[in-house]
């Protein structure tokens, strides 16, 4: 009988992240990450549910876990279904003496270019902030950053004075940045659907006179607007411009209209919003046989982290791997040991049985909230 552990874990008002640990009753713990914010609650909800198909599928975890997704519809239960198939992924590798990468068809390579996520850590949202933490980053090893400078902007602000002066204020920060690091890193840039489609391109082109070489989802991702981010692709390379998106994309079959209408040069899957990282590994061999990289989205705590580097190795066309920067000490705080190391704006991946991550449950940061058996 193997018992699953659900933690949580309070980092700042912006995040909470969710820790589920399958204890396999041999000694090895297998860890997985299902943090979805602003959905805690949701989430914790659905773990029940969730225990319930997976112990009704007696064939396999497999078909169990599209139990769970079937009895869970949405995001929640993809997020739940992840989180438990990362454990089990990390379990089974240590009971068989193999990296979860392993598990996921095999690493095409062991050294994983990475990029710092800067955003949410930055606090004040001044210039200068943006641009202490940018080069922090590149400090500490990395050489890429990536900010979210567009504060409070939306396609729909009846306000256009307001509107307009806090694309300035974007552009400002973005400014900063690079000068700050002065062509010593990369500089992207994340939108988060904030432009309209009629002033998209020319967001594109003062962004990219600033320096920029990353421009990531300037408009919503629906299905009528597929052919406008394609031109909007096209411009992007006439600057020299990478035009990357469609992290919120389920699963294989979201994320094929963008690759067939070749509307990225990157698309950004995320283990835990695509229900797992089989899904992801997934994604990225249609993504490779339809000429387009992948970078793997990856915004929350150390455990996704780890789970995305072992699936950011087993994908064939990978760009880099998202990384979160120093949104909390904590990040490091609840970990005892990380057998991956990072230098050299890489991640090393070592050959170890599971994840290779090993945290401290002891830390009083840790808050139980619940403890369920399953049958696997």
């Amino acid at each position: 009988m193997t018992v699953l552990d659900v933690f949580t874990l309070d980092v700042s008002e912006k995040t909470v992240w969710i820790f589920f640990r399958l204890d396999g009753g041999d000694g090895a713990l297998g860890v997985g990450e299902a943090t979805l914010n602003n959905r805690t609650g949701d989430v914790l909800d659905a773990v029940q549910t969730a225990a319930g198909a997976l112990a009704s599928s007696q064939v396999s975890v497999a078909l169990g876990l599209r139990q769970v997704r079937k009895a869970l519809p949405g995001v929640v239960g993809r997020v739940v279904a992840s989180g438990l198939e990362q454990a089990w992924l990390d379990l089974e590798g240590q009971r068989t003496g193999r990296p979860i990468s392993a598990l996921l068809g095999g690493a095409y390579r062991r050294g994983i270019p990475c990029y710092a996520n800067t955003n949410r850590g930055t606090q004040s949202r001044t210039p200068t902030e943006f641009a202490d933490r940018a080069a922090l980053a590149l400090q500490d090893g990395y050489r890429a950053v990536k900010l979210a400078p567009f504060d409070n902007v939306t396609p729909d602000m009846p306000d256009e004075e307001a509107r307009s002066a806090a694309i300035d204020a974007g552009l400002q920060r973005i400014a900063a940045v690079v000068e700050r690091l002065d062509g010593s890193g990369h500089v992207h840039v994340d939108c988060h659907s904030r432009f309209r489609r009629s002033e998209a391109a020319s967001i594109l082109d003062r962004v990219a006179a600033r320096g920029v070489t990353w421009f990531e989802e300037p408009i919503a991702e629906t299905a009528d607007a597929l052919d406008e981010i394609a031109q909007l692709r096209s411009l992007a390379g006439r600057h020299g411009l990478i035009l990357a998106g469609a992290e919120k994309c389920a699963d294989l079959g979201d994320f094929l209209p963008f690759l067939v209408k070749r509307c990225y040069d990157v698309v950004m899957p995320d283990i835990v919003l695509a229900g797992g990282p089989t899904e992801v590994v997934r994604v990225g061999h249609l993504a490779a046989s339809l000429g387009t990289q992948v970078s793997l989205h990856n915004p929350c705590g150390p455990v996704m982290d780890m789970h995305s580097v072992h699936a950011a190795a087993a994908v064939p066309e990978l760009h880099s791997l998202e990384r979160q920067f120093r949104e909390s000490s904590l990040y490091d705080d609840i970990v005892i040991n990380r057998a991956h190391t990072f230098s050299d704006g890489e991640v090393h991946l070592a050959d170890v049985p599971g994840l290779g991550l090993t945290l401290d449950w002891d830390h009083p940061s840790f808050t139980a909230r619940a403890r369920l058996q399953l049958d696997l």
